[in-house]
């Protein structure tokens, strides 16, 4: 697969055990150009503790701040890179540690080959020939790091959230801007991205 570009997701680690849904929302806003941090998206997307968030609140949270949210399940890797590749950033669930619960990430690239050399920021899991997903993971356990470089096989084993009696495969949600920054409303239909129709304002 050949790059073509990546959304502009800015790694940061979550401020609480809870608030991976709210600190990956506060990721893919901020690349579309929200300012906003990790508390402001929480007060109006409500993760708790012990409870964190469900996709309801954030297909809710993303419409709120003027954001289109288109939730898949299940998704591919091929449908990642369609989506980082025209500067949209994704927010998925997965397990990567296999723990008893989800964790919300943001998915911001995939790659044919690892970078050479491996920025000090990223982590990386498994082997072999591409593609790698890039994953902005606000929990790393590893303090120092904020980018999980995934190869397929690996980011597959991991990419689903339990539910009681069955595991949800491969959960994935585009956030594109359905208002741009000018206050125009971007069409499904229509060829334009957002950035396209600011342009023509200026």
């Amino acid at each position: 697969m050949q790059r073509e570009a990546r959304a502009a997701v800015t790694p940061v680690r979550q401020r609480t055990q809870f608030s991976c849904m709210s600190a990956s929302m506060a990721m893919c806003l901020r690349a579309l150009g929200h300012e906003v941090t990790e508390d402001e998206v929480n007060r109006v997307m409500g993760a708790r503790p012990m409870k964190g968030a469900a996709w309801e609140q954030a297909l809710a949270c993303a419409q709120h701040y003027g954001c289109r949210a288109t939730l898949t399940m299940p998704s591919t890797v091929e449908q990642l890179k369609g989506w980082t590749d025209s500067d949209t950033p994704i927010m998925i669930a997965w397990n990567p540690e296999g723990r008893p619960w989800s964790h919300a990430s943001a998915v911001y690239d995939v790659t044919d080959e690892l970078p050479s050399p491996i920025p000090d920021y990223c982590t990386v899991i498994g082997e072999g020939p591409g593609p790698w997903v890039w994953v902005a993971d606000p929990n790393i356990p590893n303090p120092k790091k904020t980018t999980r470089l995934v190869s397929e096989d690996e980011f597959y084993g991991k990419w689903y959230e339990k539910f009681p009696d069955y595991l949800v495969r491969r959960p994935a949600c585009a956030i594109e801007r359905e208002i741009t920054m000018g206050g125009e409303n971007v069409r499904m239909a229509s060829d334009k991205s957002a950035e396209d129709y600011d342009r023509l304002r200026d």
